[in-house]
């Protein structure tokens, strides 16, 4: 994984951190830790071959990122 990959997740973290509603919008953490984990899923999958354009073919990972850190700290 390379600075552009990781340039990538950012962008991608940040455009889908802007989907959401103002009231569901994702902390600076939460954001950071999504960033964390999509770029975990994401050098995980290399090992398979997987690119972030399977990924999006598939589903919205970034946005599912958030989610799973919200529902984390939902649960806390």
């Amino acid at each position: 994984m390379n600075q552009r990959d990781l340039d990538d997740i950012a962008h991608r973290i940040g455009s889908a951190a802007g989907e959401f509603a103002p009231g569901h919008r994702p902390t600076a953490a939460q954001v950071a830790d999504a960033a964390s984990i999509l770029q975990g899923m994401l050098q995980a999958a290399e090992t398979y071959g997987v690119t972030f354009a399977d990924f999006d073919a598939v589903a919205h990972f970034a946005r599912l990122a958030i989610q799973l850190v919200q529902s984390r700290d939902e649960s806390r």
